[in-house]
């Protein structure tokens, strides 16, 4: 368990603006994703959308969910269809599901439900297919089994329980949210967003083993949302309460790579797929606290972008 009371800063260029969104349209990229051409996709309250490499932008499919819901977490599985968590702040009607999207959007399929209770966030598949999902309001991690479809808690722990009493976005507490497999697929890492925490799951068979606070610290990462390695295995987190990117080397030194604008509510990150964009770090501005007037000024949603030493390393 590491407590780092300060974080080295790094000397990084700052993001920069890939693709300005309209609020007044309800345009709030909450995840974001790409596939091996380049395109960004980006959940926006019922909707995915999609941004090409030139910045274009289009709505790429519609997700049959309640009005007021939301779609989470998105990640492509090897059958080439995109992944997609939603999930609303009320059980009924229900919108805790995952959603299979066709490569071309076209059909949207119901692929699990989930307790209607939770808040079904962010994904990662492991090399057998199986994929896992965080639940915040929860505070556990579902796994659904590629084969059958059938949904089951992986993992149910202490360290991945929200802050009830005082969650740090007001808003609603949260606990475990971003995900994502170590290079190896040995260990999965979690970051609990009210605490600041990311949580360490070594994963034998399958199946969680040991569990263990690899780093906390509220004044640097609390809000954390979601995650993603370099091939260094460096850790980077969007820290959407602080408006912040940091990183987090194997030995959980914290390095915060940038703090202020552009940067607004970062919810998501995806290190480009393409020869030309490996080493480029995609940064979703949520910009939900701005909308809802918890924090000050004009909402700013986006896609930023960031220069990055690393390549990021391959999604399963």
């Amino acid at each position: 368990m590491t407590l780092s009371l300060v974080p080295d800063t790094a000397s990084a260029a700052a993001p920069t603006v890939f693709k300005s969104l309209d609020p007044a349209l309800g345009q709030l990229p909450e995840s974001i994703t790409t596939d091996h051409n380049g395109n960004i996709y980006l959940s926006m309250g019922t909707t995915v959308g999609k941004i090409t490499p030139a910045g274009v932008f289009s709505t790429f499919a519609n997700i049959p969910i309640p009005a007021g819901s939301f779609v989470t977490g998105l990640k492509f599985g090897d059958d080439g269809d995109l992944y997609a968590g939603s999930a609303g702040f009320a059980p009924d009607p229900s919108a805790a599901f995952v959603w299979r999207i066709s490569p071309d959007g076209s059909d949207v399929d119901q692929y699990a439900a989930l307790d209607p209770t939770g808040f079904p966030n962010d994904l990662a598949f492991d090399d057998d297919g199986n994929l896992y999902v965080t639940d915040p309001f929860l505070g556990l991690i579902w796994k659904i089994d590629e084969c059958s479809q059938e949904a089951e808690v992986w993992l149910a722990d202490p360290l991945l329980e929200a802050n009830f009493a005082n969650p740090y976005l007001v808003i609603a507490p949260f606990g475990v949210d971003g995900i994502a497999f170590d290079k190896n697929h040995k260990n999965l890492y979690v970051g609990n967003l009210d605490y600041g925490r990311i949580v360490k799951i070594k994963v034998k068979h399958g199946e969680p083993d040991d569990v263990s606070v690899f780093y906390e610290n509220i004044g640097v990462a609390g809000g954390v949302d979601g995650i993603a390695f370099d091939d260094k295995e460096n850790l980077f987190l969007a820290v959407h309460g602080q408006d912040r990117i940091v990183s987090l080397d194997k030995k959980a030194k914290a390095t915060t790579i940038h703090t202020g604008s552009p940067l607004q509510q970062p919810s998501s990150l995806v290190f480009g797929a393409t020869n030309a964009s490996k080493k480029t770090l995609y940064i979703s501005n949520f910009s939900i606290l701005a909308v809802f007037g918890v924090k000050p000024g004009p909402p700013t949603p986006g896609l930023l972008k960031l220069s990055v030493q690393n390549q990021g390393l391959e999604l399963p």
